[in-house]
């Protein structure tokens, strides 16, 4: 807390912030976990610099909608993160302790028992995690529309269409599932070490990715026909869709090179995280946007293709991107 109410000292010093913007935690019920977030974030931030991000600042808002921005002013590097956000997730994830109900999952029951955390903490530092990685990733490109700030949630389908700006919200996404993807092999590693079985694997995959897939399906873009030329940010299902792959596509890579063949297809990940969602699903409406996914992803497979090349050859060449910039430098420590 001491730390936190320094750097929003600093920031409104420096920025056109003001204070009553700013939410302070010290009286909130979930001051430890805030303190817990900022720490964290603030700390990753700093072993990130490397990435030209400096100096930046990590701060909270007095917001109680679902949302986080990245922004630049005067080449000083801003995130933030609404208080809201944080109360959502815990609301959602952290407080469900009986998110495995009445032994329906049964199987994941008994996975849970063999893990040092249980699977709903586990799905809630993972959107958090999302959230965070995204908004840095926003950072990395150092793109002018940081200028005027980067919103992760968008609200309607409405407003200018830039497929640049499509590129950029997917090159955030594939940024944040990187790190997600360290974030589950370090993890699968802690808990089974390297005679890690497959089934062991996929099951930390499809909870991880149920998580993001529960967090994109908060989106009230999701509530809209499937898109693709239009609005500020891809599709939530077009996005859905590739984080997973990209996930799954590090993970697999990243144990292969431990000696750690698993031989994990994606689809199957995809197919599992859906039925692993549908289970834990709190409402009909939820069912209905899994079931929605299905269908779209039947019905527009060829359209998401097209489109998804469009985005690709946008960004095959692009240096500027974070994920090339994360590729760049994973690259040359491997070679240290």
């Amino acid at each position: 807390m001491i730390e936190y109410k320094k750097a929003i000292k600093d920031l409104t010093s420096k920025l056109p912030i003001t204070e009553d913007e700013i939410f302070d935690y010290e009286f909130s019920p979930f001051k430890e976990e805030f303190d817990q977030i900022f720490k964290f974030y603030r700390e990753t931030l700093d072993r990130n610099a490397h990435y030209g991000i400096v100096p930046s600042f990590l701060y909270f808002t007095n917001d109680r909608s679902v949302n986080a921005a990245a922004g630049k002013y005067n080449d000083i590097y801003i995130t933030y993160i609404n208080m809201g956000t944080v109360v959502f997730l815990i609301s959602r994830f952290r407080e469900k302790r009986d998110l495995l109900r009445n032994g329906e999952n049964n199987d994941f029951v008994k996975f849970e028992s063999r893990l040092d955390t249980t699977i709903n903490e586990l799905m809630y530092q993972e959107a958090l995690h999302f959230t965070f990685y995204h908004e840095m990733g926003h950072l990395v490109q150092n793109s002018k529309e940081l200028e005027t700030k980067i919103f992760e949630r968008v609200e309607s389908v409405n407003g200018s269409f830039f497929l640049r700006r499509h590129v950029l919200e997917l090159d955030a996404d594939q940024f944040s599932a990187l790190f997600i993807g360290g974030h589950v092999v370090q993890y699968a590693l802690s808990m089974f070490g390297e005679k890690m079985s497959k089934d062991e694997m996929i099951r930390l995959l499809v909870i991880f990715c149920s998580s993001s897939f529960f967090y994109f399906l908060s989106f009230n873009t999701n509530n809209q026909n499937i898109y693709y030329e239009e609005s500020t940010h891809p599709h939530p299902i077009i996005r859905i869709t590739c984080v997973v792959f990209h996930i799954v596509g590090y993970c697999t890579q990243s144990l292969e090179k431990k000696g750690i063949d698993l031989n994990i297809d994606p689809k199957e990940v995809i197919n599992r995280t859906l039925d692993f969602s549908k289970e834990i699903c709190e409402s009909p409406e939820q069912e209905s946007l899994i079931n929605n996914y299905l269908e779209v992803i039947g019905v527009e497979a060829v359209n998401i293709q097209n489109y998804l090349k469009k985005t690709r050859a946008l960004s095959s060449s692009d240096r500027s991107l974070a994920s090339y910039k994360w590729n760049q430098y994973a690259t040359m420590i491997g070679n240290n």
